[in-house]
């Protein structure tokens, strides 16, 4: 079995440097650490996080906590937990991701009052939060991969939804598309809704309107079949409709099947900008997108969540991430332009 002897020796620093790595209880310069986390990689080395929170009182595990409810994780999900996870292990820290409806909110508390975790990573965060009033007015260190209505002293990293919106509008503008419909994740339009699919739908309306361009706004379930359903409730909604933000990844599978079953083949009729994390060249046609930077994002989550455990009272990192578009051959010039 490989021991915090053999890292130190392969690290070239001592062993209590390595315990100081691993719990945090002091500053230890950036290279040593990196040529500490270097040798752990290369032996194999696998610290127990409990047998060092019961020696220096801390964890050094953050729990992501992913709500059971509305909806289950789907795959577009899982790019940020397997960033944040990578961007734990490069700090020293362990993740376990944590299912949690509304009315488990003191099994939170339980898991820092245990020793459990030392911090919880929130996702798919609502504009008004119980989980975030919860946790802060118990003392347990939150940062959030999203951010509430007004997120005060909370570290977070969240998408910027007003560039993206601008992006994308644009995009669908300059090829002469004047009426553009959204297929929108499920949301609730009240302080409850979850906080990304409320704050993108809210920057694509003003955009639109900004530029004197109709928009209709549906909502989806995150499944093929749903989104084939959307793709026809937008339709009837806004016929004249030629240009597509979609921000649902499986809604949008089910939209282009429904777009070629109605004639409307993409792009020749039907435009489509996909702006949630998928996989946008396994389509037919690739998929033109403009996607949240989904590792950049939990990189700087997890990031400022480690930086406030260890400095609480200092001004937390709170970071929006801009997107870049990517142009591939779902969006074409509006018929009849």
């Amino acid at each position: 079995m490989v021991t915090r002897a053999d890292v130190a020796r392969l690290a070239g620093v001592s062993t209590g440097t390595v315990s100081h790595v691993l719990t945090g209880a002091r500053s230890i310069r950036p290279e040593t650490r990196r040529k500490v986390l270097d040798a752990m990689d290369q032996l194999g080395y696998i610290p127990n996080a409990m047998a060092s929170a019961l020696a220096g009182g801390r964890s050094r595990i953050i729990a992501v906590v992913f709500p059971s409810q509305p909806r289950t994780i789907v795959g577009s999900d899982l790019e940020y937990v397997l960033a944040a996870t990578e961007a734990a292990r490069a700090r020293g820290f362990h993740v376990v991701l944590w299912t949690s409806g509304a009315d488990d909110l003191n099994e939170l508390g339980q898991l820092v009052r245990a020793g459990l975790v030392q911090g919880f990573l929130l996702m798919q965060v609502a504009l008004s939060d119980e989980r975030v009033k919860f946790l802060r007015s118990a003392g347990i260190p939150v940062g959030l991969i999203g951010r509430t209505r007004t997120p005060g002293h909370v570290p977070f990293a969240d998408a910027d939804f007003e560039q993206i919106a601008r992006l994308v509008v644009d995009h669908l503008a300059g090829l002469g598309h004047r009426t553009i419909g959204m297929l929108n994740a499920p949301y609730e339009r009240g302080t409850h809704g979850i906080g990304a699919a409320v704050r993108f739908a809210d920057a694509v309306r003003r955009t639109c309107a900004g530029r004197r361009l109709e928009c209709t706004v549906v909502e989806s379930r995150h499944t093929v079949r749903a989104g084939r359903e959307a793709l026809r409730r937008l339709l009837d909604a806004a016929p004249d409709t030629t240009g597509v933000i979609s921000y649902n990844w499986e809604a949008t599978l089910g939209a282009m099947h429904e777009a070629r079953a109605l004639g409307r083949p993409i792009p020749e009729r039907l435009s489509l900008v996909l702006c949630s994390n998928g996989e946008p060249e396994s389509t037919d046609p690739e998929l033109t997108t403009a996607t949240p930077p989904a590792t950049e994002i939990a990189t700087a989550a997890v990031e400022a969540l480690i930086d406030h455990l260890a400095a609480p009272e200092a001004e937390p990192a709170q970071r929006l991430v801009p997107s870049v578009l990517v142009e591939r051959h779902s969006t074409g010039p509006a018929p009849g332009s």
